[in-house]
């Protein structure tokens, strides 16, 4: 079994929840969504992937990785390559590491048949006005399979509609009000105005019991 694989690194997780964790990283080649705000295009680059084995990517990771630690499997989209996922995860757990997945939350029988075997989740909700689809149900349906395990990331740019963030407001509220929402400002030509993004966490408390403002800090401190 093997999977097209752009980049295996160690670094500080530099978004979400774990932000400032130690982190070995394995990105995945491709992704079936493209949004305004994409800031991994290279993850789309045939000639910076390389086929790589389980064993492959687990010696790779073995390199770096300390027991305890998270593997952030990204991309990309990772779930692309579905089943060398469920592969890889209980063969990192073996090896006293947390796996922990990157995904934009709308490939759902993939997700499916591997829920079981990552212990985090970050999923994204992409509105239309990032990714130009209406992607609501598949979103609530993507996070009905891993609410006990997962964090839901909304990046908020200039272009962002206040009713979208209200609805991802909802809908996670409608499977969990519980399940935290952290809200990513864009950056670059795309960043929004902080007063709004601060009326939005406003917003989505109504809805949510945890709502965090988080930037992504690896572009702040230079790492990957």
């Amino acid at each position: 079994m093997t999977a097209k694989i752009v980049e295996i690194f160690h670094s500080l997780q530099g978004e979400g929840l774990f932000l400032g964790q130690e982190t070995t990283f394995v990105r995945f080649l491709g992704c079936n969504l493209f949004c305004s705000y994409c800031d991994t295009l290279y993850a789309r680059d045939e000639k910076r992937a390389a086929e790589m084995t389980l064993d492959q990517v687990l010696s790779a990771v073995s390199l770096t990785a300390k027991p305890g630690q998270f593997v952030s499997l990204t991309g990309g989209e990772p779930l692309l390559w579905a089943k060398f996922v469920a592969g890889l995860g209980p063969r990192l757990r073996e090896c006293g590491l947390r796996v922990y997945l990157e995904t934009n939350g709308t490939l759902v029988k993939e997700m499916a048949v591997l829920s079981d075997k990552v212990d985090a989740v970050a999923m994204d909700i992409k509105p239309p006005s990032d990714c130009g689809q209406q992607l609501w149900d598949t979103h609530r349906e993507f996070l009905e399979l891993v609410k006990d395990r997962a964090f839901v990331k909304l990046v908020i740019t200039s272009g962002i509609l206040p009713d979208e963030v209200e609805r991802a407001a909802g809908l996670v509220a409608g499977v969990g009000r519980g399940i935290p929402l952290v809200l990513q400002p864009a950056s670059g030509e795309l960043a929004p105005d902080m007063g709004l993004v601060r009326k939005y966490q406003a917003a989505a408390s109504r809805q949510l019991d945890d709502v965090k403002i988080i930037f992504q800090m690896h572009k702040r401190w230079g790492v990957r």
